[in-house]
């Protein structure tokens, strides 16, 4: 990530920044589908338990977890046009790398559970992510 920042100052502009966060988004978000359909959960089934878990955090004083507001707005269906699904997703100065480093971390969990729970193999769930995040850039 730190590779990614230094190419964009170097060219003074944000776009390897933008699409390292638009692939983490879209990871994510994609890796919350597969998971959840592995599970036999609704979307919203499958998020309420890190949900839960990032409100016990916060309220320990520990981060506001950022990650599951952005997945869930990208989720949200346009013509229902509620707000409360899709959070305050307003850019805080200071957080868009943390807010990077939490969709890679949710992407890594949701690779671990698919592999504990469904048998797939990392390998497996790599080759469909990069397939995924490859039409993902060509459209």
């Amino acid at each position: 990530m730190s590779a990614v920042a230094r190419a964009d100052a170097d060219e003074n502009g944000p776009d390897r920044t933008f699409l390292l966060a638009s692939g983490a988004t879209a990871a994510a978000t994609g890796l919350a589908l597969v998971v959840a359909e592995d599970t036999e959960q609704s979307v919203d089934e499958f998020l309420s338990a890190p949900k839960k878990a990032a409100e016990r955090r916060a309220a320990e004083g520990g981060a506001t977890l950022n990650a599951l507001p952005v997945i869930r707005a990208l989720l949200a269906d346009p013509s229902e046009g509620g707000r409360s699904a899709r959070g305050d997703l307003r850019p805080r100065p200071g957080k868009f790398f943390d807010l990077i480093l939490e969709l890679a971390d949710f992407t890594a969990t949701c690779i671990t559970i698919r592999q504990a729970r469904s048998g797939t193999p990392v390998a497996a769930t790599l080759a469909h992510s990069e397939e995924m995040l490859v039409e993902f850039v060509e459209a």
